[in-house]
C-alpha cells in the first residue's frame, strides 16, 4: 500500500514538472534577450551591445539614460558624453519591426570628472576566499569606496571584503577629493580584475639555526616535509639535507646559504646568515634544570670559562634571556630544544650545547574572572550573509572561536577560528551566535551569545534554458541503454544533472551527465533529464517516452566432442545453459538430432561442421555454437595394402605410453586426437616408443606410412 501512494505521488509530481517546464519554456521564448554594457573614459561612455539579436536587418537599439527619461542615441553601438560626474542607468531598447517583438536590458555606468587631475589605484592580497585591499590617491585626504565585483560595496582605505566563492572579480576604487583653491569635488576611478583562490600560493617559509665551536658546525633548517634543501656554507663547499654537518679549515665570517625548493621543484626560497668561526680555545660547558612549579623551569650553567663568561639562553619556543641560572616560564606543554651559548669575551670564542627538555603544563580549564561589559559579539548583514565580531583584545594570549547554533535543528555550526566570521544561512529562522573566548596561557575560557532571527532569503534567479536549446539523448544495444544530457557545458561547475528512468513501478536515479541503465524486462518507460544550475540556482526537467522491445537470449549453446572413434562414431557433451531443447547438424546430409546429448555415427573420413542449436523455453529464441570435427576411419584389412608395416600397438588401452610395430622399412607416423590435431609424429623403423603419461584420456588416431604400405589404427589412453 505504502508504494502504491509513493508511486502515485512520483507520478504527480513528474506531471508538476512537465506542466512547470512547458509553461516556463514558452514565457522565456516569448522574450528574446540580449547584452549591453559600456566603456567609459572621463565623461564619455562608449554603450555596445552584444548577440545575434541585434544583427537583424530589421532591429533597432535605442539608448536612454536616467531610467529611461533621456532619449540619447540610437544604433547597435553609441558614444555619449555626460555632463557631469556620478552613477547613471543605462537602458538599451530593442525593437524588431519584422518579427514584432521588443525587449530591454538596463545597466549601471559611472563616469568621471577629469579636470581635477586626480587618480587613484589599489593593491591587492588575498587569503583564500578572503581579499585585502589597499587604495591610494595622487591627492592627500582622498575618501574611497569600493563594488567588489560580486555585487556588494565597501568604504575605506584599506578594506578587508569577503567572497562567497573562487573566481575572477572585476573590482573597482573610486576616489573622492575636494579641491581647496577652487571648491570642486573630483572623483577618479580605478578598475582591475583580480582572482581569488584557495589554491597553495607559492610562498616557502622557513629558515634555519646552526650550532658549533672550534670551526665544527651543525646546521638544521626548518620548513615542511618533503622539501630539498641545498647548502652554500661559504668556504667554496657545499652541502644537502635538512641537518648536514659541515667543518671549517680555518677561522673566518662565512655567509651560509640555504636554498629550500617544495615538493613541485617550482617554488623556492634562499635564506643566508653569516658564521663567525673563532680559533678553538678549548671552552667547555653544560647545564642542568628543575620545575620549581606549574610552568616554572629553574636552569643551572657550568664552564670552564672563568671571568669574563657570559651565558646566553635561547628556549625553544621563540625567546631568550641571559644569566648563569635563570628561570623561564613555559605556556605550554611540549619538547624544547634548549640551547645555551657560553662565550669567553677574553679568549674570544663560545660553544654552545643543547639539550631536550620535556615540559608538562596543567591544561585544566579554569574559570577566569572576566570583565562581562568586556565580553561582546555583534553582526551585521546584507540578506542571509552575516558577518560576526567579536570584542578585540590586546592580551596575545587571547583566542577566538566562532559558532553558529541552529534553534530549529538543535545543531552547532563552528566557524573558522577568528575574531570576525562570515556564515551565508541556507534557511529562514531563528539562530543564536556563540562567541568563545580562550585564554591558551592561564588555561582559562569563557562565553557569550547573541540570539537573531534570519528573514531573508534571495530570490532564485530565472534560467533561459531554452535558449540553451537543453535535451536528452540516447543509444542502446538490446535492452542496454546510454543515456546522456546534451547542449550544456561539461566544464561547467555550475551544472548539476539527474537521470531518473523508471515506470508504475521503480525509478532509478542517476546523478550523472552520462548514465547507463540495463532494462530487465519489455515495456514501456519513463525517462528525465533534471539540469539543475548551482550558480543562479534554477533547474528544469525534460521527459520522454521510452519503449524497450528487446532483452537478450536466456539459452546458451555450447558443446565439446569428448572422442571420435575409429569406425567414425562421436561422442559430444553438452555444455549449454538455459535452454529447454536442442537441434543438432553434424554437417554430412543425415538428418538433424533433438537429443540432448546424441552419439553420431560419420559414414567416411572427413573434416566436417557441426553445429548445436539452444532454445529457450518459450521455444522463440535461440543461439547456436559450432565445432570442426576431423575424422579418421580405420580402412578395413580387404582394402589396405600392409606390406610389412607391422602389427598393432600394444599396449592397448595404454597409460604413460605405448609401442608402434613399423616393420622393416623405415615408415612415417602420425598420431591424431579426436578433433584431428597432431599430437605426436616420427620417422623410425622397428619398434618405436611413444610418450603419452601427459595426453588427456580418449581414443587416438595412428597413421603410418611406408615405401610397402599404409596403415591407420587406433589406441586408447586410459591413465
Amino acid at each position: 500500500m505504502i508504494e502504491k501512494q509513493l508511486m502515485k505521488k512520483t507520478i504527480l509530481f513528474f506531471a508538476f514538472a512537465l506542466a512547470f517546464l512547458f509553461g516556463n519554456t514558452a514565457q522565456a521564448q516569448s522574450t528574446p534577450r540580449m547584452k549591453a554594457g559600456a566603456t567609459t573614459n572621463c565623461l564619455t561612455a562608449v554603450f555596445v551591445t552584444e548577440g545575434s539579436l541585434v544583427a537583424d536587418s530589421c532591429a533597432t537599439v535605442k539608448w536612454t539614460v536616467n531610467n529611461g527619461t533621456t532619449a540619447v542615441a540610437t544604433g547597435s553601438k553609441a558614444t555619449y558624453t555626460f555632463s557631469a560626474a556620478g552613477t547613471y542607468t543605462v537602458c538599451a531598447k530593442l525593437l524588431n519591426t519584422c518579427k514584432k517583438f521588443d525587449t530591454s536590458v538596463c545597466f549601471s555606468v559611472t563616469v568621471v570628472s577629469c579636470d581635477c587631475k586626480l587618480t587613484t589605484e589599489f593593491s591587492f592580497k588575498n587569503d583564500c576566499k578572503k581579499g585585502f585591499f589597499l587604495a591610494s590617491s595622487n591627492q592627500k585626504g582622498a575618501t574611497f569606496t569600493w563594488n567588489f565585483g560580486d555585487k556588494t560595496e565597501g568604504k575605506g582605505t584599506d578594506p578587508t571584503h569577503s567572497y562567497m566563492s573562487e573566481g575572477i572579480y572585476k573590482v573597482c576604487v573610486t576616489a573622492t577629493w575636494k579641491d581647496s583653491a577652487t571648491g570642486k569635488v573630483c572623483t577618479a576611478t580605478f578598475c582591475k580584475e583580480i582572482k581569488i583562490s584557495c589554491g597553495t600560493p607559492c610562498e616557502l617559509k622557513g629558515d634555519f639555526g646552526f650550532t658549533g665551536t672550534g670551526g665544527k658546525f651543525r646546521f638544521k633548517a626548518s620548513s615542511n616535509t618533503g622539501y630539498t634543501y641545498e647548502w652554500s656554507f661559504g668556504d667554496g663547499q657545499t652541502g644537502k639535507g635538512i641537518d648536514p654537518y659541515h667543518e671549517y679549515a680555518k677561522p673566518g665570517t662565512y655567509t651560509v646559504c640555504v636554498t629550500i625548493t617544495d615538493k613541485t621543484g617550482k617554488c623556492k626560497i634562499k635564506i643566508c646568515k653569516t658564521v663567525v668561526v673563532e680559533s678553538p680555545c678549548n671552552l667547555i660547558g653544560s647545564y642542568s634544570w628543575k620545575k620549581l612549579n606549574d610552568s616554572t623551569y629553574k636552569f643551572y650553567a657550568t664552564s670552564n670559562g672563568g671571568t669574563g663568561t657570559t651565558y646566553t639562553w635561547s628556549w625553544g619556543d621563540g625567546t631568550t634571556s641571559t644569566g648563569g641560572d635563570p628561570s623561564h616560564v613555559y605556556k605550554k606543554s611540549g619538547v624544547y630544544e634548549v640551547c645555551l651559548k657560553i662565550y669567553n669575551a677574553t679568549k674570544k670564542c663560545y660553544t654552545v650545547i643543547c639539550k631536550k627538555v620535556e615540559v608538562t603544563v596543567p591544561t585544566t580549564t579554569k574559570n577566569c574572572k572576566w570583565e562581562k561589559t568586556a565580553i561582546k559579539v555583534g553582526y551585521s548583514n546584507k540578506c542571509n550573509v552575516y558577518t560576526f565580531e567579536m570584542t578585540l583584545f590586546s592580551d596575545s594570549c587571547i583566542k577566538y572561536q566562532l559558532s553558529v547554533y541552529d534553534m530549529k535543528t538543535g545543531k552547532l555550526y563552528p566557524l573558522p577560528a577568528g575574531r570576525v566570521g562570515t556564515y551565508t544561512f541556507s534557511d529562514t529562522g531563528k539562530f543564536a551566535i556563540i562567541a568563545k573566548y580562550s585564554n591558551v596561557c592561564t588555561g582559562c575560557d569563557t562565553q557569550t551569545y547573541s540570539m537573531f532571527n534570519v528573514t531573508c532569503k534571495p530570490a532564485p534567479a530565472k534560467c533561459n534554458w531554452s535558449s540553451l536549446g537543453v535535451t536528452l539523448n540516447y543509444s542502446n544495444k538490446c535492452n542496454v541503454y546510454t543515456f546522456e544530457g546534451k547542449n550544456l557545458s561539461t566544464t561547467s561547475k555550475c551544472y548539476k544533472y539527474t537521470i531518473l528512468v523508471g515506470n508504475s513501478a521503480v525509478t532509478n536515479t542517476y546523478n550523472a551527465r552520462v548514465a547507463s541503465h540495463t532494462f530487465k524486462a519489455t515495456g514501456t518507460y519513463t525517462v528525465c533529464i533534471k539540469y539543475y544550475d548551482s550558480c543562479n540556482a534554477c533547474d528544469t526537467m525534460i521527459c520522454s517516452t521510452l519503449k524497450v522491445d528487446c532483452l537478450p537470449c536466456a539459452a546458451k549453446a555450447g558443446f565439446t566432442v569428448d572422442s571420435v572413434a575409429t569406425n567414425g562414431k562421436m561422442y559430444v557433451k553438452n555444455t549449454s545453459t538455459g535452454a529447454k531443447s536442442y537441434v543438432w547438424n553434424f554437417g554430412d546430409s543425415t538428418a538433424a538430432s533433438k537429443d540432448k546429448t546424441p552419439v553420431h555415427q560419420f559414414s567416411a573420413s572427413g573434416t566436417y561442421t557441426v553445429c548445436l542449436t539452444a532454445y529457450d523455453s518459450t521455444g522463440t529464441c535461440s543461439t547456436t555454437y559450432c565445432y570442426t570435427v576431423k575424422v579418421l576411419k580405420t580402412r578395413s584389412n580387404k582394402s589396405s595394402t600392409q606390406g610389412n608395416v607391422g602389427s598393432t600397438s600394444y599396449p592397448n588401452p595404454a597409460d604413460a605410453g605405448f609401442y608402434i610395430n613399423l616393420g622393416s622399412d623405415k615408415s612415417n607416423y602420425v598420431v591424431y586426437n579426436s578433433t584431428g590435431q597432431i599430437i605426436s609424429q616420427g620417422d623410425n623403423s622397428g619398434i618405436t616408443y611413444v610418450d603419452s603419461k601427459n595426453w588427456a584420456n580418449g581414443v587416438y588416431q595412428i597413421s603410418i606410412k611406408s615405401a610397402s604400405g599404409n596403415r591407420t589404427e587406433s589406441v586408447m589412453i586410459a591413465h
